[in-house]
Order: C-alpha cells, then structure tokens, then sequence
C-alpha cells in the first residue's frame, strides 16, 4: 500500500482514538480549564488536545519513515520533553521564567544533538550570504524557538486559532518541500495536517462531537509551536527547500502578532509579559465579529502570508524582495493592531 495512503488512513485514525480514549478521563481526573472572567467557555474542557496531536505526528513519523533518523529522533525527544514542561504548567502554572529556562534548555539540547540549527540566514539584502556557524547558530535557534513557542501559546485565545494557523503553515512547508524534492519532509507535514484536523474536528465542536470539546492547554501550543520550529529549520537548513527569509512569511501572523503586542505593552510603559487583550482576535472581538468570525479573518490573514511566501518561493523571487515584503507586512499588521484597539486590563 502507498506510504502516503497507509498515513492518512492511521494519522487521523489513532488522533481520533487518542481522543475518545483520554477525553473521559482528563474529567475523571481533573485535568480540565475551568471557567474564569477572562475565558470565554462555561464548563470546564479538557486540556488533552497535545496529546491527540502528538499521537497523531508520532504515527505521521512511522508512517513517513522519518523516525528512522537521527535527526528527526531528536525531534520526537524534543516534543515529549516540551509536552510535559507544557502539562506540568497546566497543572502547577509554572513561572514564564522557569518554563523558559526548561524550554531553551530542551531546545538547545535537541538542536546540538540533532545537528538541525540555524547556520544561515540567506542573502537577506541582495548581497552576501548571513553565516551563523556553531554556537553563535545554535543560540539563534534557541531564541527563535522560545519566540515561536510562546507566539502560539499567545494566539491560542479563541477556538480553533492555533491549529487553524499551524495546518496552513504546515500545508505551505508540505508544497515547498514536495516541490523541491524532499519526499520525507513533505509527507511528514501533509500528514500532520490530518492529525491537526482532527483536532479541530473536537476543538470546534462538529455537530457529531457535541459534548467532547477539547482543548490544547500549554502542552499542545508549546508543542505546536516547537513542531513550526523544527520544520522550517529542518526546511530552511538541512533541506534547502525554501530561504530561510521564506520562514518569516510561513510563521506569519502567531509571530507579527507577538511582536505588536510586545511593542504595544513597552510603549505604554507596560512589562511585555503583562496580561491584556490586545491581541488581535481579541481586537476582532471587540469590534463586534463573534469568535467564529474572529477565527476566519485571522486565518484568512495568515493564509495569505503563507501564500506569499509560498508563490514567491515558486517563482523564484529574490531575498532581498522577500526581506523587503516581511517590513511592509509588519508595518501593515502593527497599524491594523493599533486601528482594533483592545483593554490593555487583564
């Protein structure tokens, strides 16, 4: 039977599993997010959403042969070890300065091991190639990966959000890396869009699944935003599929919004770790679209960076375009989250 087949049968199949398994007893056992001022459900839901996607990335693994190497073995080590430092914060919430710490050490560790870092950041301005070699890379990389992590814990504010805006992200480094040969990567990425879907499927409550809503809680986010990490890296780097610049746009709305949100608490003299609601589905929201509207309109934004990155990695566009394009983005997104507005009080 055809590997790609044979995955997209047993990803979503052992995801599906994973839920009605752990579904009923994360409630026996009190492993739920329990209503408060600032969330928007009224029962408590489970936070086992991580765990069905890490299920489903392991199968995607077998099934694309990727866990056979070394590698991508420090990837899976990687994502357990983050899993757990994101469960341990559901359940104690940790201290963003010890979740970091556990965070850049399991990172650091996966990477120097792995041999998959950032050791080049491309032709960025037209000109020479930006070297990063050895340690001055793997520290990059570290720093890029707590970015990502706590930029997907940030956007997972409304239904659907996070995941919605990893599978497009994952969809765009499926076809660049289909389209630039690497069989394996590819393969492992469309499949862990099935594995996202099913979560979706009880994230958003389908008709049929009604009364078995879930949640990804830190440990799905934290893995969420690693499993962004490692592929574009992986990508970027090992592979040569895309421009590290290309990465930007992949990443896109999670990591802009971070940035203005960061922005927006300094510049009102605030901690940027400081609690609020100013980011942009929270902004939506306040305009008066509801959450279901809210989840469109963001993902629409984040699909139409992907596609750029996408197209103009097709068609052959130059870095310093790309480079140039990621400043209007930004500057586009930074005025759009200083138009919506927000409360800066938690």
């Amino acid at each position: 039977m055809d590997v790609g087949l044979l995955g997209s049968f047993l990803v979503p199949l052992s995801s599906a599993i994973a839920a009605f398994g752990l579904l009923p007893l994360a409630r026996r056992v009190g492993f739920v997010d329990h209503p408060d001022a600032r969330k928007q459900h009224g029962v408590p839901v489970p936070l086992i959403g991580g765990v069905v996607v890490f299920v489903g990335l392991v199968m995607a693994g077998l099934t694309s042969g990727l866990w056979h190497g070394q590698a991508w073995n420090w990837c899976l080590a990687g994502a357990v070890a983050l899993i757990g430092i994101g469960t341990l914060d559901d359940i104690f919430d940790l201290s963003a300065r010890w979740r970091l710490v556990f965070q850049g050490m399991t990172v650091a560790l996966a990477c120097a091991a792995s041999g998959v870092y950032i050791e080049t950041l491309g032709a960025l301005f037209g000109g020479d190639v930006v070297m990063l070699v050895g340690l001055p890379g793997l520290l990059f990389t570290v720093v890029c990966a707590l970015a990502c992590i706590n930029a997907y814990n940030m956007i997972d504010g409304i239904d659907g959000l996070a995941g919605g805006v990893t599978l497009i992200t994952l969809v765009g480094v499926a076809i660049l890396s289909l389209a630039a040969g690497h069989t394996g990567t590819g393969l492992f990425a469309a499949l862990a869009c099935l594995a996202l879907l099913t979560y979706l499927l009880f994230n958003l409550e389908i008709p049929l699944l009604r009364g078995w809503k879930m949640f990804l809680g830190d440990g799905g986010s934290t893995l969420l935003g690693f499993l962004v990490l490692w592929l574009l890296v992986a990508g970027s780097q090992r592979d040569g599929s895309f421009p590290p610049i290309v990465a930007v746009w992949l990443v896109g709305v999670p990591i802009l919004d971070m940035l203005a949100v960061f922005a927006r608490r300094l510049l009102s003299g605030r901690s940027p770790l400081s609690a609020d609601r100013i980011h942009i589905h929270h902004g939506l929201l306040a305009r008066g679209l509801n959450a279901r509207q809210a989840l469109v309109v963001v993902v629409a934004m984040h699909g139409a960076m992907v596609a750029f990155g996408v197209a103009g990695t097709l068609a052959g566009w130059s870095e310093l375009t790309l480079t140039l394009g990621t400043f209007v983005a930004a500057g586009l997104y930074f005025s759009l989250s200083l138009l919506l507005g927000g409360r800066s009080a938690a």
